[in-house]
């Protein structure tokens, strides 16, 4: 599954910096890939907590069903989607101390081969910009 990591420090303790990185209220403010909640800002992650996001990957618009997986408060969150045509997807993001870690996977669908490498560059660079923006509000 191909995949891309990026960290940010957002000298803040890790709580802090968390809470803002998985905030899904304050997605719209640094997160570039978020367009929309399709049904409402979801409350704060949890376990097993479900939802569906509209994403623009690449210009084009995907809705993503997602599910938290994992869920350790202050730490981490992991959480597995499913989008249009069979596609795969699995967001971790995690704090350690101030630094905010945000990893992004794909696959199914059309993501794969030369695809695959494509929407994994132009996501790295995305969740770059997004980092950075991140960054300016914390």
């Amino acid at each position: 599954m191909p995949s891309v990591t990026k960290s940010v420090d957002l000298e803040r303790p890790q709580e802090e910096a968390f809470a803002l990185a998985t905030d899904p209220a304050r997605f719209d403010e640094w997160l570039t890939l978020h367009s929309a909640w399709p049904d409402g800002v979801p409350p704060a992650p949890e376990q097993g907590a479900a939802f569906k996001q509209k994403l623009t990957i690449m210009g084009m618009p995907a809705d993503v069903d997602w599910k938290v997986t994992e869920f350790e408060p202050g730490a981490r969150l992991v959480m597995s989607g499913e989008g249009p045509m069979g596609a795969t997807l699995g967001t971790t993001i995690t704090a350690d101390g101030g630094t905010v870690s945000y990893e992004a996977e794909f696959s199914g669908g059309g993501i794969q081969g030369p695809m695959g490498e494509m929407v994994t560059k132009k996501a790295g660079e995305e969740i770059e910009a997004s980092l950075a923006k991140l960054k300016a509000i914390a």
